[in-house]
């Protein structure tokens, strides 16, 4: 955690306007972590050094805000609010995700049952415009860019300061799993939870047919006598846990960390769910951006020897958001068509349906669906990917755009709306320096 006084902010941001009036040409935001999971082209862009642009400016534990700028990670912005017993009023699942990257794309975690996606927590935002102006945006001032900036991906600017919403938060907190063997079940218990909360966050894992298991956390001020909070920032794995225990307590802290030391279960794509291996590893480097350097460095320095003597394989990286009503039905054919498990399971409300790029109902709740592995495959490429698309469109549902993408133009726009696209890129963006939203999601932009 670092904080950085408001005068050092402005600088910062006056150099990178500087940079972009002075040039031309297409635009690239260079940063220090990333959680798209897309292939993208190295393209000849000017280069604008957001590595500077991670710092806290301030907290306000009166109005339970905080102002930070667009790089700074929520396990920096965590860090910083824990002390005075608040936290961000969603916090996405891994330490490496930054506040801009989940405002401008799709942030979400086990409170959105309560307050919505990342994007619906932000109180305003300063963006910095292709030809270097930086502008204040809120709810009342110019509120179309405001509304329009999520799912945008960096399309229309770059967030470089941001308020966010801050929440109470006690210093622990009990858990509660529930198994289920009817999905049925499974899904009304969600739907009442949304309706009337016992709990404070909310979410659950898919494990396979018959294998369902909800989590309700609650906080709590102290632990239960001769209780000690658990520890999965090591030895032990979380997403374990969840069949074997039906009580747990963790620190906050913990709690809202807790997917990050295995990235929900995709650690054991790397051999670090082995005992041996966590062991060594130790709990520095068992976390979210560990797995991130190893998965970029594979696409980077690929071993195509080994692609002679291993099967062909396709990666399934998408979390997708499904009306509750149509969840059930989503996930048996998502079982039937691609197969991967477990699957995350997490139900959020949409607070407006004021986001033009990515407009929900918010007359009832939906169901974020989170899956992230390969599936054996003799299809061509892209084929998995493409029926997880198909399904979404066949439940009313949306998919994130933080990764592959088969859709075609036409399809595309049908799902994210783009005549308000194209009125927000013709005023903010009228050059095109920075690659559309198509090119840039779906191509290699």
């Amino acid at each position: 955690m670092e904080y950085t006084a408001i005068a050092d902010h402005r600088k910062r941001i006056e150099s990178l306007a500087e940079t972009l009036r002075a040039s031309t040409g297409p635009v690239r935001l260079s940063k220090r972590t990333s959680n798209l999971f897309r292939p993208r082209q190295v393209a000849d862009r000017v280069l604008l050094d957001g590595t500077t642009l991670g710092h806290v400016i301030a907290i306000d534990p009166v109005a339970r805000t905080a102002e930070v700028e667009g790089m700074t990670t929520y396990a920096d912005l965590v860090d910083a609010t824990l002390p005075h017993g608040l936290a961000p009023a969603v916090v996405p699942e891994l330490k490496s995700i930054t506040v801009g990257g989940a405002t401008t794309g799709l942030g979400i975690e086990s409170s959105s049952f309560r307050y919505g996606l990342v994007h619906e927590t932000i109180k305003e935002f300063d963006i910095l415009l292709a030809d270097g102006r930086v502008l204040r945006c809120s709810p009342t001032e110019r509120a179309e860019l405001f509304f329009g900036l999520p799912n945008s991906y960096g399309s229309l600017g770059y967030a470089t300061r941001l308020t966010v919403g801050l929440i109470p938060v006690s210093p622990f907190m009990h858990l509660r799993h529930e198994r289920f063997v009817d999905p049925r079940r499974f899904f009304v218990a969600i739907a009442e939870e949304c309706a009337n909360p016992t709990c404070d966050y909310l979410d659950g894992v898919f494990f396979g047919a018959g294998d369902y298991v909800l989590t309700r956390a609650t906080m709590v001020a102290h632990l239960p006598a001769g209780t000690a909070a658990s520890d999965y920032t090591w030895m032990q794995q979380y997403w374990r846990s969840l069949r074997v225990r039906t009580d747990d307590h963790l620190t906050t802290k913990g709690y809202l960390w807790r997917w990050d030391t295995d990235w929900f279960w995709c650690s054991r794509n790397v051999g670090a769910h082995l005992a041996p291996v966590r062991l060594l590893a130790g709990p520095r480097l068992l976390s979210s951006v560990t797995y991130q350097k190893i998965m970029r460095a594979g696409q980077r320095y690929p071993l195509k020897v080994l692609d002679h003597f291993r099967p062909r394989t396709e990666s399934v990286i998408q979390d997708v958001d499904i009306p509750l009503a149509a969840a059930a039905s989503f996930l048996a054919q998502l079982h039937i068509e691609v197969g991967i498990t477990p699957v995350w399971v997490c139900p959020f409300r949409a607070t407006t349906h004021r986001y033009p790029l990515y407009r929900l109902r918010t007359d009832a709740p939906y169901v974020n669906f989170g899956f992230w592995d390969t599936v054996r495959s003799r299809r061509p490429d892209g084929h998995y990917n493409a029926v997880v698309e198909r399904l979404v469109a066949q439940h009313g549902g949306k998919k994130s755009l933080y990764s592959r993408s088969t859709f075609d133009e036409q399809a595309f726009w049908a799902m994210y709306d783009r005549r308000a696209y194209d009125a927000l890129k013709r005023e903010y963006d009228p050059t095109g320096r920075f690659p559309g939203l198509y090119e840039k999601t779906v191509g290699l932009g």
